[in-house]
């Protein structure tokens, strides 16, 4: 994949220590809030790995299930350039799912570590059908000035990072600052974080800007962790989210989708985040437009 001879679009890209460390969650959060201030914003995920695990996907295709919450979280319909490569799993932890490009089942694919695709293990004729959808995906909201957050899929380093669309040769193309985020509950995930810088290409480790814990702020633990991931990494704690379930009696129901959305929202703005990521008007925006 090259990267584009055109000025990226603002924004900012996402990337997990591992899968489930809070990705779309933060995503989620960036996107609602923005939408509810009338900035446009788009979400772009290059590949998703999905698995009938939530309510919600039943009411919809499943090409549209990987960004089904970023979109709706932004005020915006699924369109396939929002995410343009998906692995639909039959079953959580699958090791195999169809793949669809560009809304259209093409055949199936391998899953690679928890939820990754790694491209070189597809037939040539799918994984440039993947590429091409990629690119064309990301230069349709390239194309728009809009705002875009970018989200990866799984975690950085489960794929060699010149067959990993979703976490290395799209962040590396778009030019985006990259923010990492990890599930601090979970055993292994800080760890995990301390040492990804080192799992990404070279083009990808200069836009690093800094990292979000998740599902521990507000706890004692929280600058001990952040000293030693920023002491591991030599990059600064972003924000630190607290623990944030989905709402009682989630159903995947627009009432309760509604809550989720302005819950995560809520829980990014109590850590802090806005005032360190490079949104629309913010400090980080200015001096990153500055600079560049």
């Amino acid at each position: 994949m090259t990267s584009s001879s055109d000025p990226a679009p603002r924004g900012m890209t996402v990337l997990g220590a591992a899968a489930g460390s809070g990705k779309t969650g933060v995503s989620i959060g960036v996107l609602r809030r923005l939408h509810l201030r009338g900035v446009p914003c788009l979400p772009f995920k290059a590949v998703a790995v999905v698995a009938p695990d939530d309510p919600a996907y039943a009411a919809v295709e499943p090409w549209q299930r990987g960004v089904l919450h970023n979109c709706r979280a932004a005020g915006l319909a699924v369109r396939w350039w929002n995410n343009p490569v998906v692995v639909d799993l039959p079953r959580p932890g699958a090791p195999e799912g169809d793949l669809w490009v560009r809304g259209e089942r093409v055949g199936t694919a391998v899953v690679a570590g928890e939820d990754s695709l790694d491209t070189a293990r597809l037939p040539e004729r799918l994984r440039r059908l993947c590429v091409e959808a990629v690119e064309e995906g990301h230069e349709r909201l390239r194309a728009s000035g809009a705002w875009v957050l970018i989200e990866g899929a799984g975690a950085a380093g489960e794929v060699d990072p010149d067959n990993d669309l979703a976490n290395q040769l799209l962040p590396a193309r778009a030019g985006l600052p990259v923010v990492l985020v990890t599930n601090a509950r979970r055993s292994g995930h800080v760890n995990a974080l301390a040492g990804m810088p080192s799992l990404l290409s070279p083009a990808v480790r200069p836009l690093l800007l800094g990292f979000v814990l998740n599902q521990i702020g507000g706890t004692p633990g929280v600058a001990a962790v952040g000293e030693r991931v920023t002491a591991a990494t030599g990059l600064p704690l972003l924000g630190a989210i607290g623990y944030s379930p989905l709402p009682e009696g989630y159903d995947g129901s627009a009432a309760t989708l509604e809550l989720l959305y302005e819950r995560r929202c809520r829980y990014v703005e109590e850590s802090g985040l806005p005032g360190r990521l490079p949104l629309p008007g913010g400090a980080v925006e200015e001096a990153l437009e500055a600079a560049g």
